[in-house]
């Protein structure tokens, strides 16, 4: 039967690939019909642009200039064929075209073998060769492009004179024009290639004509194209007869999966379940392949004994290996089933440890029992303990209010230790007089020791600044180390706070409690040379101190006087990645979020120039950082801060004098009466606002082999002069501009 099928197929290609092909006859396109588009801004000043033209040459043609346009025309496919049952195997085409290959200040033919091979017609120099392409689409009913072919003139034609080398050419009057014909096969019935297509299913034959006179003579002095002709050829549609002539017929993928379904079941009923006889195929082919597939297959019984036996001894009990195998059953179900078990002491152990965990020290979970147990008891046992915490800390604050700002009585006992500690201690204004006249006698009027000074006009040599600490940034540093030197604001370090009394715990259960030393962390504000370089060294100097502890338990606690700031303290420890090597992250990004909270600090204490009443209150928000340290009477180890501490420990401090040094710049700024004063504390400040803490350790980094320039300060005796263009008109436009700045960012906290 498959025989027969192929052999019927095969007749049917045959068959309609015999068919002959009939060809219209050429129909030719009025050209006035079609279109003419200028560039899309229009042509060129001083250009002409194409035009169809009827007096010139004797007939219609379509003339180009110096401006580059587009000549477009159509023809409708199913005026010509509108016949029934017919597909299209070729749409036909022609056009006819004459050129002058002129150049500026030579006309078409002068020194033309200069510019071409006369010979051939090959073109040597196309600096000034005109431009003429034409493409061919054919669309489909809807307006789609489906076969499509571009031509470019490329061969030069003398248009008065025969040319040899021309190929086909027709004289019209003293003009030789050259006819270019050519076709796009939509099918080829003997190699099956291509789109069977019918009139219906086809549009229009679509001309584009580009072109433009390149040696920009002024006139029509480019290409000339006229008597556009187009044609078909076509059969009766193979397709009407078998719709497995081709793959593009109508029909073709459901009637070629027929034709492969009848193949296969005739191959083999086994096929599909719906060839003929396909049933008792399949359980022939099933009992064969194995007894066990149907009760009624030969031998089932046999097989399906051996099988169960095979799959498990324990079947039954007549099957070969029965008494060993239901003995490892028992033992894998439970290792206690007998002592004879493999792993029935583990299995034990397992077994007395699951119904207590304090049965034995190596019992899984017996730490955390044990813990459990002793917490119970006492929950200062271990800081793991619930509530711990809790206890301790009013341990603590019973016995000292200045372990923590939640203490009761907090506030008074560190008034009592240092009027300084809060604005609104007693003694507060007279304590901090004191401070300021010590430092600086030129702090206050008042002050002991105070020499008025002689006020002279400042200079763009001798602008208004403060002295500062270094940075590490040059440009920093050299703003802050500017003289002349006037007051810097000095804060008293926090005083020592006396030891607290011993504190006496309950009574334990006697188990062995490590003890960590940890170091005592003072966190001062002081106003040093370089920044980063001396919270450095008070680090390390801090970490070399050995602290004997007091209690079980060590416990470093950071407290700040409002919860406003324990958060931020806490923003910023999670913004702080670790050093690389020990934890991941970047610790670029951390640096530049903390920079940004510089800035925002920094942006704030500005406002304080123009306002100096925000100044003051704005001072009071600011708290100092107090960390303390409980320990217990015990052999003492050393403990070295990690490097997460130190640095969180560095940053916050780099931020207390960075924000210092502007709370002073801003008050100098208020005090300013010119504009020049103004502007020169607008660039400390500006440059302090933009310092990244730790951005210099990129410029630590070295290149071996190579000598660059040494690691000092160039320009701590001079002023980088600012650009004069760029100042804004007066401090009130400054302040109004910062304004506008700030109201982008309302409502966005």
């Amino acid at each position: 039967m498959l025989q027969w099928a192929l052999v019927l197929f095969c007749c049917f290609c045959f068959s309609y690939k015999s068919l002959a092909d009939t060809t219209t006859n050429p129909v030719e396109l009025n050209l006035s019909d079609g279109t003419i588009a200028n560039p899309q801004f229009g042509c060129p000043s001083g250009t002409t642009a194409a035009q169809v033209n009827s007096s010139n040459w004797g007939t219609k043609t379509v003339r180009f200039g110096e401006c580059i346009n587009t000549f477009a025309i159509s023809y409708a496919i199913n005026q010509a064929l509108q016949g029934v049952g017919i597909s299209i195997d070729k749409v036909h085409y022609n056009w006819r075209y004459v050129h002058c290959f002129n150049t500026p200040g030579q006309s078409c033919n002068s020194n033309i073998e200069n510019r071409v091979n006369t010979s051939t017609g090959e073109i040597t120099d196309t600096t000034y060769w005109d431009e003429l392409t034409v493409v061919i689409e054919v669309t489909d009913s809807s307006g789609n492009v489906v076969e499509t072919k571009t031509w470019n003139m490329d061969k030069w034609y003398k248009y008065n004179a025969d040319n040899s080398h021309s190929s086909n050419e027709v004289k019209v009057g003293t003009t030789r024009w050259q006819i270019h014909e050519d076709n796009i096969e939509v099918y080829n019935h003997l190699q099956n290639s291509g789109t069977i297509r019918t009139p219906n299913s086809l549009g229009d034959v679509r001309f584009r004509v580009t072109g433009y006179d390149k040696g920009n003579w002024d006139g029509f002095y480019g290409p000339v194209i006229s008597k556009f002709q187009t044609w078909f050829t076509y059969r009766t549609n193979p397709c009407t007869q078998t719709a497995l002539y081709d793959a593009s017929c109508p029909g073709y993928s459901e009637a070629y999966a027929i034709y492969t379904y009848n193949t296969a079941c005739a191959s083999s009923a086994l096929y599909d379940s719906g060839c003929p006889g396909y049933a008792a195929a399949y359980y022939t082919q099933q009992c064969n392949a194995s007894a066990l597939y149907d009760s009624g297959c030969s031998g089932y019984a046999a097989a399906y004994y051996t099988q169960q036996c095979n799959a498990s001894a324990l079947y039954d009990s007549g099957c070969n290996g029965y008494a060993e195998a239901y003995y490892s059953q028992q033992c894998g179900i439970s290792a206690l089933y007998d002592s004879g078990c493999t792993g029935y002491e583990a299995a034990y152990f397992t077994y007395q440890c699951t119904a207590n965990p304090l049965y034995n020290s190596a019992c899984s979970g017996y730490t955390a029992a044990y813990l459990a147990q002793q917490c119970g008891i006492n929950s200062l046992y271990d800081s793991a303990c619930p509530n711990y915490a809790t206890e301790y800390y009013k341990a603590q604050c019973k016995l000292s209010p200045l372990y923590d700002s939640g203490c009761d009585g907090h506030k008074l006992a560190q008034c009592d230790a240092n009027p300084l500690y809060d604005f609104t201690c007693t003694g507060y204004s007279k304590a901090y007089l004191s401070q300021q006249c010590l430092y600086n006698p030129q702090y206050d009027k008042t002050c002991t020791g105070y020499i008025a000074p002689i006020v002279a006009p400042p200079t763009s040599t001798n602008p208004i600044v403060i002295p500062g600490a270094g940075t590490g940034d040059t440009i920093v540093d050299s703003i802050i180390a500017l003289p002349p030197k006037l007051p810097e604001l000095i804060i008293m370090p926090q005083p020592e706070i006396k030891p607290t009394p011993e504190v006496t715990l309950p009574t334990v259960i006697d188990t062995k409690v490590p003890v960590i030393e940890a170091p005592v962390i003072v966190v001062e504000l002081t106003i040093v040379d370089n920044i980063e370089a001396q919270v450095d060294k008070e680090i390390e100097a801090q970490l070399m101190e050995e602290v004997i502890v007091d209690e079980p338990i060590v416990e470093e606690i950071v407290t700040n006087d409002t919860q406003e700031e324990k958060e931020e303290d806490t923003d910023t420890v999670n913004e702080t990645v670790e050093d690389t090597g020990e934890d991941t992250g970047s610790t670029e990004s951390d640096e530049t979020d903390e920079a940004e909270e510089v800035t925002e600090e920094a942006e704030v204490v500005e406002e304080k120039a123009v306002d100096e009443k925000v100044v003051e209150e704005k001072a009071v928000e600011e708290k100092k950082v107090v960390e303390e340290v409980v320990v217990a009477k015990k052999p003492t180890k050393k403990i070295v801060m990690t490097k997460k501490q130190k640095r969180d420990a560095k940053i916050k401090k780099m931020r207390e004098i960075i924000k210092n040094k502007l709370k002073a710049l801003a008050i100098t700024m208020g005090k300013a009466v010119t504009l020049e004063q103004q502007q020169a504390l607008q660039a400390q400040i500006n440059a302090l606002i933009n310092f990244v803490p730790g951005f210099n350790a990129y410029g630590k980094q070295m290149i071996p082999g190579v000598d660059f320039y040494t690691t000092k300060d160039i320009y701590r005796d001079r002023i980088v002069p600012e650009n004069n263009r760029g100042l804004l008109n007066g401090l009130a436009s400054q302040i109004l501009h910062e304004k506008m700045v700030d109201m982008q960012y309302e409502g966005m906290k």
